[in-house]
């Protein structure tokens, strides 16, 4: 009761108007708040493992991988000398 008096001494009195807004505008902008918030975590967290696939996928450098191509075109070529095919 003496926090009440001593609240209610020093804050100015809050219409019902005052009261509608703090307690339904601003629970409405809370909840849009929170649901826009979770909505960017969760394009963030998309967007953070397509990064990160993208990473894995495109790893190995383009003359890593020439090189490799070239040395099972080297393979193939000899399989098909061995076995007498033209290359």
């Amino acid at each position: 009761m003496l926090f009440f008096k001593y609240g209610s001494d020093k804050y100015p009195k809050l219409t019902e108007a005052d009261i509608q807004t703090l307690v339904v505008g601003d629970k409405w902008l809370a909840t849009i708040a929170a649901a826009v918030q979770g909505e960017l975590d969760r394009v963030s967290q998309t967007l953070t493992g397509r990064i990160r696939q993208l990473a894995e996928t495109y790893a190995t450098p383009l003359p890593q991988l020439v090189e490799e191509v070239e040395a099972l075109a080297a393979k193939v070529n000899g399989h098909l000398k061995k076995i007498g095919a033209k290359a």
